[in-house]
């Protein structure tokens, strides 16, 4: 049966909740939709928020279809091109794998990898040697997205805060702050992207504590790794 590809956030909200946390063993969202709305007006990154958003803009841009290196639970690895999908009914997000050796009317050719059947995924990132200004490594350098559980996690952040998104876009133009799912302090557990987890993990830090304030979350983020690496040089 062919993967339903239509975005409905009332069944999202699960998916999200369930990506960023089953693994680490955290509760789910039990938060009410109404609540979830109020959210998404307030500019809160909970999941129903951030996939109403992807749901309300162009996926070419905001989802783009890239050609992945996904390693198999049994070692193996294949190349696959295609956007992150979610699958409504499994709560799941998915790759869909496109077999053109396969004759068009074959159930084969199109196959959905779902994370559970992955260790990884990776997006190569070394630049062509026909990009301008492009620096030419000797080793192709991969963003890697791990299987957590319902979806692939990529870590766009690396500080005392670290940041995941569930999309695999490095912080620049093309991303998004509302693709963050989940933050992690130090190497402790990864927990949801909200305010309260934020404020646990901030303390005192009094500038990134004005910057909450504002609903900037990912700006309080960012002045908290440079106030600590700051603090940390001195000692």
């Amino acid at each position: 049966m062919k993967p339903v590809i239509k975005y409905a956030p009332i069944f999202l909200l699960f998916i999200l909740a369930n990506c960023a946390f089953a693994q680490s063993g955290l509760p789910a969202v039990n938060s009410t939709v109404n609540r979830q709305n109020m959210d998404l007006q307030m500019g809160q990154q909970t999941p129903l928020a951030m996939w109403t958003f992807w749901s309300n803009n162009n996926k070419s841009t905001s989802n783009p279809e890239y050609t992945f290196l996904v390693t198999m639970l049994n070692g193996t690895k294949k190349e696959v091109n295609s956007r992150i999908y979610v699958d409504a009914y499994a709560h799941k997000s998915y790759l869909l794998f496109i077999d053109h050796s396969l004759a068009k009317t074959d159930t084969n050719r199109e196959q959905v990898i779902y994370p559970e059947q992955t260790v990884e995924i990776a997006r190569n990132l070394t630049p062509s040697p026909s990009e301008k200004h492009a620096v030419i490594t000797s080793s192709p350098y991969y963003y890697t997205g791990v299987a957590k559980d319902s979806c692939w996690m990529f870590k766009v952040i690396s500080g005392s805060i670290n940041v995941y998104s569930l999309l695999s876009e490095q912080e620049g133009k093309m991303f998004n702050p509302k693709s963050i799912v989940g933050i992690q302090l130090n190497n402790g557990p990864i927990v949801q992207y909200n305010e309260e987890n934020l404020r646990a993990m901030i303390g005192d830090d009094l500038d990134a504590i004005e910057s909450i304030q504002w609903k900037n979350y990912l700006k309080a983020i960012k002045i908290y790794n440079r106030n600590t690496e700051k603090t940390t040089k001195k000692e």
